[in-house]
């Protein structure tokens, strides 16, 4: 019955090694095989009482596996030995064996593919918050309102981002307050710098009309000529309290720019025009030819950038000296680059880095804001301006402009 259940032979040996009982009688009726157990069985089975042996035997050119266990009954006493002969080709057995190997191998595949697509899933499930909150720390913009990261978990990275809130709701308290902070501060130095150039011809001024009272109650016989000179006096120094106007006004108010496509080498052109009447004053122009090359900026701006560039050439030059002012222009790739290089006095050491701070001149009279005013007209039209100076050589002004191309 259980040879037929499990499509194998099943033979059974007495506790001597004699057959008790075959699946198969045929072969022992037969004399294909003998009664007894195989020797070799027998010696590992009987005398050195092993639980189990396999091993190879064969009949005639037939060679098989067989296997021996010992059978036994519930209170262990052993009852007799069971054989099971298994007379499949090795061919075939080994396909079974590689079929299960096979099985198994796919099993496991399965299982290691399983368990890769599982902890995808689970890592995606915990970097994707961290991912968020590396991107908002990445766009973490001091000067722009920083978004809450939504989450509502109470899990350890709920935590992180509930601290990263906290930080980004601190931080935007303490950017607002660095900014105000700040605005005040650079008010109060604006303040400061207004009063003392206002102050300067101020008390000039005062001593002329003192001193013109003064001279009016003596009745001094040349009144009028200490009249005239006196009242040209405070003309300048009036005119110069209007120029320090004019330049705050000019830099706390700069007009929205309207950009249009522009012809840079005519604006450098008209700049010169203006200036080129100035007495002791040469210039200098190389455009390479060029007679129209277009940027995109607005041109009223752009001619104020020429022409405070070029007049701080002119100023530059100390008294008594020919001021000569040279002027190139030349297409570099996709940008102009234009340079004004005067022969002055140069800028020292201790100055290279303020001139394009606000409020800063190495001038006698002025704000100094006109460098910090063609710096915010160049920037915004997504130029650069930069410099090069010698001592007593002279100061090279380099600034560029993309070039204008329609599409």
């Amino acid at each position: 019955k259980f040879s037929n259940v499990f499509y194998i032979d099943i033979n059974l040996h007495d506790v001597k090694g004699n057959l008790l009982a075959s699946s198969r009688s045929q072969i022992f009726e037969k004399g294909l095989m003998g009664n007894k157990m195989d020797i070799d069985a027998y010696k590992e089975m009987v005398i050195h009482k092993s639980g189990k042996f396999i091993h190879k035997e064969s009949i005639g050119k037939l060679s098989y596996y067989s296997a021996y266990v010992p059978f036994k009954n519930d209170e262990n006493e052993l009852l007799a030995y069971l054989n099971l002969p298994y007379f499949t080709k090795q061919s075939e057995l080994r396909k079974e064996i590689y079929t299960i190997v096979v099985a198994v191998v796919n099993i496991y595949f399965f299982l290691i593919l399983l368990s890769i697509v599982v902890a995808i899933f689970v890592s995606n499930n915990i970097t994707k918050p961290l991912e968020l909150i590396q991107e908002r720390f990445r766009a973490i913009d001091l000067g722009k309102q920083n978004e809450p990261i939504a989450y509502n978990s109470n899990d350890e990275i709920g935590s992180l981002i509930r601290e990263y809130n906290r930080m980004v709701s601190e931080l935007s308290d303490n950017a607002e307050k660095l900014a105000k902070s700040e605005r005040e501060s650079a008010w109060r130095e604006m303040a400061k710098q207004i009063a003392h150039e206002i102050k300067n011809p101020l008390t000039p001024m005062k001593l002329s009309v003192q001193y013109l009272q003064k001279a009016w109650k003596d009745e001094i016989p040349d009144f009028d000529k200490r009249l005239e000179k006196f009242s040209n006096s405070l003309i300048s120094q009036i005119n110069n309290l209007s120029s320090i106007a004019t330049e705050f006004s000019n830099f706390a108010k700069m007009p929205r720019a309207r950009a249009e496509e522009v012809n840079i080498i005519a604006k450098l052109s008209d700049s010169i025009n203006l200036l080129e009447s100035t007495e002791n004053v040469q210039f200098e122009t190389d455009f390479k030819g060029i007679e129209e090359l277009y940027v995109f900026a607005d041109k009223e701006q752009v001619l104020i950038v020429f022409s405070n560039l070029i007049q701080n050439g002119i100023q530059a030059v100390p008294k008594g000296r020919e001021a000569v002012i040279k002027i190139k222009a030349e297409e570099i790739k996709d940008n102009v680059k234009i340079s004004i290089t005067d022969n002055g006095s140069g800028v020292p050491e201790e100055l290279k880095d303020k001139l394009f701070i606000p409020n800063f001149t190495t001038k006698s009279s002025g704000m100094g804001l006109g460098l910090a005013i063609v710096k915010n007209i160049i920037v915004n039209a997504g130029g650069e301006i930069w410099y090069e100076t010698q001592m007593d050589v002279g100061t090279t002004f380099y600034v560029t402009f993309p070039v204008y191309k329609q599409s």
